[in-house]
């Protein structure tokens, strides 16, 4: 079962690699609420205590992985001054209709 968990934990952080990849490469957080984020970083921040006071160590990996993706995340968001060229696309697209 133990390694349905670490698989899950892999898949994790290979989820957040496309996003932080995109902020950091194309520097465009276009559509990303800090909100949203900020929100999930508390969520897992509790459920990070959670995992420590039940002693659950691959919880607590996660909830770890998570929180580092979701402070680089905000990071880099703030840092973005700029709408990727696919955006930018999109962005017409939709005011033009």
């Amino acid at each position: 079962m133990e390694v349905l968990g670490w698989a899950g934990t892999a898949l994790v952080i290979i989820a957040y690699y496309p996003q932080i990849r995109h902020l950091f490469v194309e520097r465009c957080a276009w559509g990303i609420s800090v909100l949203t984020w900020l929100i999930w970083l508390v969520a897992s921040a509790l459920l990070l205590v959670y995992c420590v006071v039940g002693r659950e160590l691959l919880m607590c990996v996660v909830q770890g992985v998570n929180i580092a993706a979701i402070v680089t995340t905000i990071v880099l968001v703030r840092r973005s001054n700029n709408v990727c060229p696919y955006h930018r696309r999109i962005t017409e697209t939709i005011a033009r209709q």
